[in-house]
């Protein structure tokens, strides 16, 4: 109602449970809404933005998110590639990210050591942007000195570096090659599956698909 005449932005439309997204879907057809508590319909005018880090086509294929409301929403869609894909913006996100956070702390923290660069340049980025900020907001704390340097960054970047595993020497097909990777991603991520799709840059379920698949193959 307060956006009548200008946008409205929803965040993770992908998250909407079943009874939301009908009451949406309701809202974009009638062009109309009920307050809380209220019975009168209430005309409004609104542009609606809608974004997700979901699938929403593989959502819908799955049951878990309507089809008509996606086709309502779907009219123009902008797609932002996940950070790991925009290496080139990752050295200028660090320095702006770190020119904030010595501002707002006062610290003196000016510059970036060429080999956070490579660094920050190789991580995977899971959460994209807002890991990217976090990191430097903590490391900008963390700083003794006017150039941030590797000790700086949390373990696990620097870790990440030691993290691609080396092909056996025995030759192996294709398909060979990808079930052993998947595994050792697992392997060295404890065998949290959560982690390791994210290491593969893959979602959970296509992660549990690859090992229901290995698994029968095994039996």
């Amino acid at each position: 109602e307060t956006s009548t005449g200008g946008t409205c932005f929803r965040d993770e439309i992908g998250e909407l449970t079943p009874p939301l997204q009908a009451k949406l879907l309701r809202t974009l057809q009638e062009h109309s809404i009920r307050r809380v508590g209220g019975t009168d319909a209430i005309p409004v005018d609104v542009r609606v933005i809608a974004a997700t880090n979901r699938d929403l086509r593989r959502l819908v294929a799955e049951g878990g998110f309507r089809d008509d409301l996606y086709y309502r929403l779907n009219v123009v869609t902008i797609t932002m590639p996940p950070l790991r894909e925009r290496a080139t913006d990752i050295p200028l996100l660090a320095q702006h990210f770190l020119e904030m956070f010595a501002r707002r702390s006062g610290r003196a923290v000016k510059r970036l050591a060429p080999e956070v660069v490579a660094l920050l340049g190789g991580y995977r980025w899971p959460g994209n942007v807002r890991e990217l900020e976090h990191v430097l907001e903590r490391a900008t704390a963390l700083s003794s000195s006017e150039t941030l340097l590797p000790d700086d960054l949390p373990p696990h970047l620097r870790e990440e570096r030691d993290r691609a595993p080396r092909l056996p020497a025995d030759g192996m097909t294709l398909e060979e090659v990808k079930r052993w990777y998947v595994n050792k991603v697992l392997e060295e991520s404890g065998g949290n599956k959560l982690r390791a799709a994210e290491l593969l840059g893959i979602d959970r379920r296509t992660l549990y698909r690859i090992l229901e698949r290995q698994a029968t193959e095994d039996d």
